[in-house]
């Protein structure tokens, strides 16, 4: 199955490098090579200085970075009409056809805008959950076995932490991030799948928290707090366009 991983750049504006050390770590832990990124935006005068102009195409290289503005939002350029019109549905196509040839390169690819989540109560926000169908109507249409997922894609999994005493109380008094240090197998917590469950552990006593991969805070990696029980996780994951779909 090809695997196209939709992604949203909030709040990584200032840590790109660390975005790349990240997602890299990840994709290599897992046979692969370092992932081309995709950017579906229609145009790219924006705040966030990582992703400001070619700011990101220059970080990258070539080799690892293409701009497809033809799978843009219209919407952001006029301002009428439906929140979301993709610019061009048919380059989806295209960047079908750009999936299936890196995986002849044991490569695969992140397309991306800077919304946070691609649904809103399960209903499209972003118009990058928009660009996704699309490809899997392509898919379809080819008959072939693909799927689109948020990165870094995967099932909930449950892991295992030991925190301080000051880490544990902060979390349980409603912290929303567990922060991690400078961890060795930076791939395990880059990689962890939307709403895994983390149980932290201190002084004998635990709580769980719902998670899901790293972001970069304050000079060291962190793990973002979704839930703190299991039905809202469940739900948030499917309002939020947090699961895989697929075309097979």
């Amino acid at each position: 199955m090809t695997t196209l991983f939709s992604w949203g750049y909030y709040g990584w504006g200032n840590h790109t490098p660390r975005l790349l050390q990240a997602v890299d770590a990840v994709e290599t832990s897992r046979g692969f090579e370092p992932p081309l990124f995709v950017d579906i935006r229609i145009r790219r005068a924006v705040r966030a200085k990582g992703f400001q102009g070619s700011a990101f195409e220059k970080l990258l290289g070539p080799a690892r970075h293409r701009w497809m503005k033809s799978l843009g939002n219209l919407f952001i350029r006029t301002g009428t009409g439906p929140q979301i019109q993709i610019a061009s549905p048919a380059a989806a196509d295209g960047l079908l056809d750009l999936a299936i040839d890196l995986t002849g390169h044991q490569q695969r690819l992140l397309f991306f805008c800077s919304c946070q989540w691609p649904r809103c109560d399960g209903s499209i926000f972003c118009h990058r959950a928009t660009v996704g169908e699309l490809v899997l109507q392509a898919a379809r249409k080819r008959d072939l076995a693909v799927e689109v997922v948020e990165w870094p894609g995967g099932q909930p999994k449950e892991i295992d932490l030991d925190v301080s005493g000051q880490v544990y109380a902060a979390v349980r008094k409603g912290r929303k991030t567990v922060p991690l240090g400078h961890p060795s197998n930076l791939a395990e917590f880059a990689g962890l799948p939307w709403c895994s469950k983390v149980t932290l552990h201190s002084n004998g006593s635990s709580l769980q928290r719902f998670v899901g991969p790293v972001i970069w805070q304050k000079d060291q990696w962190a793990l973002p707090v979704l839930a703190d029980d299991a039905p809202d996780a469940e739900r948030l994951r499917r309002a939020l366009g947090l699961e895989s779909a697929s075309a097979d």
